[in-house]
């Protein structure tokens, strides 16, 4: 391969270190796979992609810097709530809201102190154009379970505010309690249980707005099982609502 490559628009690209090589086939929305070829180079006879590069996601930061700064992780959430926002302008829902969809740059100096670059929302291969502002039907849930809304984990009634339940969560990992997949499996918790409990501890009880949404009997039964949890948890420790929280944010744990 040439340690030069020019781009189908004519700029010429340095070739460095190969962080990782691969034949990726993934289906993508047009608008996106469109949006890709504006924001993206390419060179058909080198069989190269050229876009720009990240240095982490969001998920592989937290594991290599746990004591990043409030600022830091301010600025993390306030440049995902931006891009959920233009998003949802444009009648998109995203549907993939996780640490490990959301790319961040950043540099530490010579003092060890880590500051925050460029932070963007990626990985559309789930997202849903809703036309009129219907919401998503699937016959099973769609997503990683860690990070689904309360209606996104029975696949029914998925809507723009489910990506907010799901940011909601990403908040959960910056300020609050930070536990993991693994961590939540390891002490024997359905993680579907666990956060469906979560989301009802911190944003209140399920609504009957929510269930008419849902519609199914038996998901709406769990649902109301999942709540009533959530309950009983907040009257223990009435800081988890999200009401309650104030500059110190608590780190709750279940």
């Amino acid at each position: 391969m040439a340690s030069t490559i020019v781009g189908k628009s004519g700029s010429v690209y340095i070739q460095g270190e190969v962080l990782q090589q691969s034949f990726v086939f993934k289906r993508v929305p047009r608008p996106f796979f469109e949006l890709s070829l504006r924001l993206a180079d390419d060179n058909q006879d080198e069989g190269i992609l050229i876009y720009p590069y990240f240095k982490d996601t969001l998920l592989a930061l937290i594991k290599k810097e746990p004591d990043l700064s409030l600022a830091g992780r301010k600025k993390i959430l306030r440049c995902v709530g931006e891009a959920i926002q233009e998003f949802h302008s444009k009648n998109w829902i995203q549907i993939g809201v996780k640490p490990d969809n959301i790319l961040v740059n950043w540099s530490c100096d010579e003092a060890g102190k880590t500051t925050i670059g460029d932070v963007a929302l990626g990985s559309f291969d789930i997202a849903f154009k809703s036309e009129h502002g219907e919401p998503r039907e699937t016959p099973h849930a769609i997503g990683n379970a860690m990070w689904r809304s309360p209606e996104g984990q029975t696949g029914r009634g998925v809507t723009k505010a489910s990506d907010i339940f799901s940011f909601g969560l990403v908040l959960d990992l910056l300020l609050l309690s930070g536990d993991e997949y693994q961590q939540i499996t390891q002490r024997g918790i359905s993680p579907e249980q666990e956060i469906l409990t979560r989301h009802f501890s911190y944003f209140g009880p399920a609504a009957e707005g929510l269930l008419r949404q849902v519609g199914s009997p038996d998901w709406c039964d769990a649902l109301k099982e999942a709540s009533a949890m959530a309950e009983l948890a907040a009257k223990e420790q009435p800081e988890r609502r999200f009401e309650h929280w104030g500059p110190q944010v608590p780190r709750c744990r279940t």
